[in-house]
């Protein structure tokens, strides 16, 4: 269901987030409307035809994809969430556009929590089945999009009042360019992030084909945890470009840019020291092996990191071709490199994973040669080394003392994933407290940005 994702959206949420704080600034709000009315009128479109191809074709899918008639139901009930998730994307695309921080966050908070919630319900529960946890959870997000929608009528109602504009079919043709070249890019992203599991499937067979998705929902925490502060950075940066603030533009880029690779190394020490007892927490000891695997992308998952930031900064820069154009370029190089590996040298997984890491460069090189052609920025060496030698440091001391003091030995998953809570935590601690005046630097210069912009 996942992979229909980018048809029910077809790039119009992440064009509505580029042309709404556009809009407000040039006092049109003929046009916030249609784009708001646009953006959820075809996203309803699109989501009642994948509901109905999804529910109508069930039990073919059921039997000829998945290989099992069980599964049918579960699809039958997930393909309702396609009726409410065009709501859930256009509630939270207008909050991050007027750049409403506690309603965008709150609603990020609210959906994460949701999903822990009732991933550690099905966890911990020996009856509760795929079907009922399927159901629970489309019930759960029906009261949801009703809380949003109330949400987003009371603060944003005046936005709809007065009588019927008309719509420019310039302005209009103009966004669905932009949502156009927005779809490519998904459905490419979509591709690379899938045609490696598809060759290991198909060469490798199924067991390592699970262990490369368990490795692959790992990072996806990771970003999971990105993507919602570039979704809130990102009407600020669209409104420092229509106003064509380009030294703004190059600061809040140059600090971003210093602080995101920063984030990065602070996770890769959590995945360096923790690793063994992540891997038992999420997928016991029979997956053990997608950790293993982890390793290898470890030293390259700053480019990761950083590609997401990339990938906002060229659709704020209006390079949405170009950024196009790189992901495909980093899909083919992909492909190739992995069908020599795999059917020509007979080359196993880890050749799959640093072909995987490879085209993390690839993006990476490509869409940072485009960015600094036009917006050359600064980046803050200095503060990187400093925190990168801090968190080595730091992890030759919680390696000795997790070794010397046995912390892990006879624990089982859930006093194992409380100890490590609590080490995480003091780790964040200690880290924010060293760089506490780096930090507070950049949010009063976020802040300072959005106050001179208002």
């Amino acid at each position: 269901i996942s992979l229909l994702y980018s048809y029910n959206d077809l790039g119009l949420t992440e064009s509505m987030q580029y042309f709404l704080p556009k809009f407000w600034i040039e006092g049109k709000k003929w046009q916030i409307k249609n784009t708001i009315w646009l953006s959820f009128f075809m996203q309803l479109i699109t989501g009642i035809i994948i509901f109905l191809l999804l529910y109508c074709n069930a039990d073919w899918l059921a039997i000829n994809h998945f290989h099992a008639i069980e599964a049918a139901q579960v699809i039958k009930i997930m393909s309702f969430y396609f009726l409410g998730y065009n709501m859930i994307q256009v509630c939270n695309a207008v909050f991050v556009a007027f750049q409403d921080t506690f309603c965008s966050g709150l609603m990020n908070v609210c959906n994460t929590f949701s999903a822990l919630i009732f991933a550690i319900i099905f966890w911990l529960s020996a009856s509760f089945s795929v079907s009922l946890f399927a159901l629970a959870w489309i019930i759960w997000v029906a009261i949801w999009i009703s809380v949003w929608i109330s949400l987003l009528i009371k603060k944003y109602y005046y936005l709809f009042e007065g009588e019927r504009d008309p719509i420019d079919k310039e302005i209009i043709s103009t966004q669905f360019k932009y949502a156009f070249w927005v779809f490519l890019t998904t459905n490419v992203s979509t591709l690379l992030s899938n045609v490696d599991q598809q060759l290991v499937l198909n060469k490798l067979w199924a067991e390592s084909s699970w262990y490369f998705t368990n490795m692959l929902s790992l990072l996806n925490i990771f970003l999971a945890l990105v993507w919602p502060f570039l979704a809130l950075l990102f009407p600020v940066t669209t409104e420092l470009s229509t106003r064509k603030e380009k030294e703004k533009f190059r600061l809040l880029e140059s600090m971003m840019y210093t602080h995101f690779a920063f984030l990065a190394i602070v996770v890769w020490w959590i995945f360096l020291v923790f690793w063994q007892e992540i891997a038992v927490i999420f997928y016991w000891e029979k997956f053990r092996f997608s950790w293993e695997l982890l390793q290898i992308l470890w030293p390259l998952l700053i480019f990761n990191c950083l590609n997401s930031l990339n990938f906002y900064l060229l659709a704020w820069l209006w390079k949405i071709k170009q950024r196009f154009s790189i992901l495909l370029l980093s899909l083919i190089f992909n492909v190739i490199c992995n069908v020599l590996a795999l059917y020509v040298f007979n080359m196993d997984l880890h050749a799959v994973i640093s072909v995987l890491a490879l085209s993390w460069v690839v993006s990476f090189a490509g869409w940072l040669w485009i960015i600094t052609k036009e917006h050359p920025f600064i980046f803050d060496w200095k503060f990187f080394w400093k925190n990168l030698m801090l968190i080595w440091m730091l992890c030759i001391l919680f390696r000795w003392i997790r070794n010397t003091f046995n912390l892990f030995i006879n624990s089982g998953r859930v006093q194992t994933l409380f100890i490590l809570a609590w080490i995480c935590l003091f780790y964040v601690w200690i880290v924010a407290l060293l760089n506490w005046w780096k930090l507070k630097i950049l949010w009063l210069e976020v802040k300072k940005i959005k106050r001179t912009e208002s």
